[in-house]
């Protein structure tokens, strides 16, 4: 007869998910060894000698005393495990149900939710997309981690059970995966706008930069984009171009402007007047912009 943790192995392996075996909240190295990934966990469909297998890796002989299910793509765990973590919770949009997905754990409750694009773990409460403050609230674990699930034990500071994590609303009923809530709107919106920022925002490095234009009634991350450019110190350097270098220095200004996303009228109207600055020809120095964009888009 196996083990109320044996058992949930078996189920939560059954119902297509993947599993570790856990010696307090640390995956068990009797079990994994030194290494262990989303594949190289147990996962698949258990029969025979595999369960014999499974049932072996879960036992206290094997010092398991909890169960970790790695975290699919698609699916975000959110871990309210304070006042501060469950108001922004709710605040996001979130309404519980009686088919909600969650489990109790020793200091709150993880709540399971469905959403196509997760994919890795993510904060609900960067204050650089909200408040703009180190105000971190609320984790949703994604692909990459694990959570501890039922009917692991939990352990207090000085190493004894002081507890045990049960669903709430399960997330396997036999070997059937259950649907989780869809993930409130508010953490929806927030993470698009996370990965709308960091696809738009510039290196630290380069030259180009830009600050946004807002606009009532339109969130921030589709506000216009007002862009500025760094070109200080290659106008110095044209200007303090010695005799005999200037067009080589023209040139590599222009191709470095060019190289870090400076357009080539914005690049024409700063080194010329750098030029000129600097007492260069004029018509040389235009030249050789001109040349460095061409040798771009020739490239």
């Amino acid at each position: 007869m196996p083990t109320p943790l044996q058992q949930a192995a078996r189920d939560y392996v059954s119902a297509g998910l993947h599993v570790l075996a856990l010696v307090g909240k640390k995956p068990n190295g009797r079990v994994h060894g030194d290494n262990w990934s989303y594949e190289d966990s147990f996962h698949g469909t258990p029969a025979g000698d595999e369960v014999l297998a499974l049932d072996a890796s879960f036992s206290e002989d094997r010092g398991t005393t909890g169960i970790a299910i790695l975290i699919p793509p698609g699916l975000y765990v959110a871990d309210v495990d304070s006042d501060r973590a469950a108001q922004r919770l709710l605040d996001a949009g979130f309404v519980a149900s009686d088919e909600t997905v969650s489990a109790q754990t020793k200091n709150g409750i993880h709540v399971w939710f469905w959403y196509p694009d997760a994919d890795r773990n993510r904060w609900l409460g960067d204050g650089r997309l909200e408040e703009f403050n180190d105000n971190r609230a609320l984790l949703f674990k994604g692909f990459g981690g694990y959570v501890v699930a039922p009917p692991s034990l939990h352990f207090a500071s000085d190493g004894k059970v002081d507890g045990s994590y049960s669903w709430i609303g399960p997330l396997v009923v036999g070997s059937m995966l259950q649907m989780p809530d869809i993930l409130p709107s508010g953490a929806a919106q927030s993470f698009k706008a996370s990965d709308q920022y960091e696809i738009i925002k510039p290196a630290k490095d380069q030259m180009a930069s830009f600050t946004m234009q807002p606009a009532d009634d339109v969130p921030w991350w589709q506000w216009e984009r007002v862009w500025d450019y760094q070109t200080t110190g290659l106008e110095r350097a044209i200007e303090t171009a010695s005799d005999g270098n200037q067009n080589n220095v023209i040139h590599w200004a222009a191709m470095t402007c060019r190289e870090e996303g400076v357009p080539f009228e914005v690049a024409m109207e700063r080194l010329m007047a750098a030029a000129e600055r600097g007492n260069h020809p004029r018509n040389r120095a235009r030249d050789s912009i001109r040349g460095a964009y061409k040798r771009a888009a020739r490239e």
